[in-house]
């Protein structure tokens, strides 16, 4: 095993800090239960003997590395596309079960909740017994219940039991693959390929409403459950023959499934262990403390709590925007799906071009300071301008909507706030698979659980405060709310970055001292 005791471990990550050359990993996210910073060079040796030359950091081919990022990507767009191809039939729910807006909004609300949770489960047994198994097992708990929900009779409880099962399976397919992608890509390209895999669950915003209204409007709603169970089905297929285990503790480098066939015959749910040598370093073992342990380093916490509030914004525009269309525009089922589209335009546009100036300026940073250090804090910097642009975006809805202004205006603020939430997200994600990678779907499943519930309570307090304030003010409150809160965390980031990295770094070393006494 790699890890002996805990005084060799201890010394063995001090002195492979040292060797940081391009800034590549940050030293000071390792030891302290915290996670274990690896720098490029060192992740590379943990799968090298003596007698050999140092190998790539994932030993999957160009093409089978695309096909293994598609498939993640394909499978990450299942979670949010079930969330979102409910909200333009939420009116027509609400009539079919006989509830108010108020109820029906609360199954918006126990899905995000879930959704939020669920990954805390799967994604620690994700970093620790691999991605395969769990792939596989969330799929099914989402294929059963998306039958269910399509063949059972109408109840209203019963609605929501099985909403519950379908956050739950749904849930672990973000954190995962996000982890997938940080297991197969080096730091220096990881913004770019986090970018490529968040298209997926970005692309539920775009499509999941066209779908959803589509279908409920043409069908029945019952047409949407059973479309999820389909496409999940075969996504489920393709996991189970053609995607290789990537967790690095289990799977190393990926030599040995490059060495295989594509087709994983016969297929195995959980793979075998490489050989020692070959491993990555293990993972610590998921618990309770261990989360809390992430989540109290102050930029992680920091920067769970940023996205957090700007989902909700986010989540707040999506749940009134079908009233809106309805009500005020005369917008019908059918459409109103289409009104989605360019807030889905807009997280992809964030998400490609967020991803690739946050990749830029990383090497423009690693070019100005050769063999200096460059901290994963650094990708937040760039945050600001998403958060102003998120921020007017957010106000210009509210007034545009009260007031009645022509809907081509509505939707192009809807635009400014899905880009702006989409530059904040790809920034943060990518620091937080640079920060801990070891435990890397623990940490994307951290920010979930703040994301979801932030964007259930906003779903919920949405009416009421709306029929107390107006829908201008309510989403004018919005916009100060987070240029106040994420505008200053940003600077704080900036400003304490460098003092917290130094206070981790001496807690590491006083526990190094301590393993040598």
């Amino acid at each position: 095993m790699l890890q002996t005791d805990p005084s060799s471990t201890t010394k063995e990550l001090l002195s492979e800090s040292s060797l940081l050359k391009d800034g590549t990993e940050n030293s000071s996210c390792k030891n302290g239960n915290l996670d274990t910073a690896v720098t490029k060079e060192s992740e590379s040796r943990e799968f090298t003997t003596p007698s050999s030359p140092k190998p790539p950091y994932c030993a999957l081919s160009a093409g089978r590395k695309r096909f293994a990022i598609t498939i993640i990507t394909l499978v990450g767009a299942v979670g949010p596309l079930s969330g979102t191809m409910y909200l333009p039939v939420l009116p027509l729910l609400a009539r079919e079960f006989g509830v108010s807006n108020t109820s029906i909004n609360a199954s918006v609300s126990l899905f995000m909740i879930t959704f939020a949770f669920a990954p805390l489960i799967w994604s620690s047994f994700a970093d620790y017994r691999g991605r395969r198994p769990i792939y596989i097992a969330s799929l099914a708990v989402f294929i059963i219940s998306n039958l269910l929900l399509a063949v059972l009779p109408r109840n209203f409880a019963v609605f929501m039991i099985l909403r519950f099962f379908h956050a739950f399976g749904a849930g672990a397919v973000v954190s995962m693959g996000a982890g997938s992608v940080a297991d197969i890509t080096e730091p220096a390209k990881r913004g770019r390929k986090m970018s490529i895999f968040l298209l997926g669950p970005q692309c539920g915003p775009v499509f999941g409403p066209v779908i959803g209204s589509a279908l409920g409007g043409a069908a029945s709603w019952r047409w949407i459950p059973g479309f999820l169970a389909l496409v999940s089905f075969v996504l489920c297929l393709v996991i189970i023959f053609c995607l290789p285990e990537t967790l690095r503790y289990r799977a190393g480098n990926g030599r040995i499934a490059q060495e295989k066939s594509w087709l994983l015959w016969p297929p195995r749910l959980v793979s075998a262990v490489v050989a020692e040598h070959e491993r990555g370093p293990k993972p610590p073992k998921p618990t309770l403390k261990g989360y809390w342990k992430l989540f109290s380093y102050p930029p992680i916490g920091i920067v769970s709590v940023n996205t957090a509030i700007l989902y909700s914004t986010y989540f707040a525009i999506s749940v009134a925007l079908p009233y809106a269309l309805e009500d005020r525009y005369g917008w019908t089922t059918t459409t109103v799906g289409l009104g989605y589209l360019a807030v889905g335009i807009a997280l992809i546009c964030g998400n490609l071009l967020g991803g690739h100036f946050n990749d830029w300026r990383r090497v423009r940073r690693v070019a100005a300071s050769p063999g200096a250090e460059v901290e994963p804090e650094r990708r937040l910097e760039d945050q600001i301008w998403g958060v102003l642009v998120c921020v007017a975006g957010t106000a210009m809805f509210g007034w545009f909507v009260d007031r009645s202004i022509h809907v081509a205006a509505v939707l192009v603020a809807t635009f400014l706030a899905g880009f702006g939430v989409s530059w904040v997200f790809i920034a943060s994600t990518a620091f937080l698979g640079e920060c801990v990678p070891l435990q890397a779907a623990g940490a994307f499943a951290l920010g979930n659980m703040l994301r979801n519930p932030a964007a259930a309570i906003a779903s919920v307090v949405y009416p009421s405060l709306k029929n107390k304030i107006g829908i201008a003010w309510f989403f004018t409150g919005f916009a100060i709310f987070d240029l106040v809160a994420v505008g200053s965390a940003v600077i704080i980031l900036r400003r304490y970055g460098p003092y917290w990295r130094k206070k981790k770094s001496q807690a590491s070393e006083r526990l190094a001292q301590n393993g040598r006494t």
